[in-house]
């Protein structure tokens, strides 16, 4: 698990400095070619699957990753997303392995289906690069630079590493 934490923590890290350097006009900023969404949407709903998942953790609840509150502010502020994702860093840091499985309701879904601590990071690694990659493409039609591993998958890089 500690290998999950880091590598999430990693993709954390990365959102926290890349958002840093956005005006924001560029974080809120709407592109039409890629659903008419913003770097800060995307942004928003990933730190929202972050807090679902801590949020039933803590509480020995099921995961539901649709019951994100959409908090708006998250959209347009570059000082509070910057804030809640030093959060979940503290929030991953402070994570401890844990046997019991994880009950995790989803779209179409009448009962929670099994799952585990280490699957759910597994699912935020590949969620959270899934959306980078999506911000990364937001972010260049806007003509900002974007470092070369943001949005890249873990098993992209290994690859290229290798070849």
């Amino acid at each position: 698990m500690l290998g999950l934490i880091h590598l999430n923590r990693h993709l954390i890290d990365q959102a926290h400095g890349f958002i840093t350097v956005l005006s924001p006009i560029i974080y809120s900023g709407k592109c039409e070619s890629v659903f008419s969404s913003s770097i800060g949407q995307h942004l928003r709903h990933c730190i929202e699957h972050y807090d679902e998942l801590f949020l039933a953790h803590e509480n020995s609840r099921h995961v539901n990753y649709e019951a994100r509150p959409r908090d708006l502010i998250l959209e347009t502020d570059t000082g509070i997303a910057l804030a809640r994702l030093a959060k979940i860093i503290v929030s991953l840091d402070s994570l401890t392995p844990t046997p019991q499985p994880i009950a995790v309701l989803d779209t179409g879904c009448e009962n929670p289906a099994a799952s585990s601590l280490d699957r759910e990071l597994q699912y935020l690694v590949s969620h959270t690069v899934h959306h980078f990659a999506i911000i990364a493409i937001i972010a260049r039609h806007f003509d900002v630079q974007v470092p070369g591993n943001f949005g890249v998958a873990p098993s992209t890089l290994k690859h290229r590493a290798s070849a």
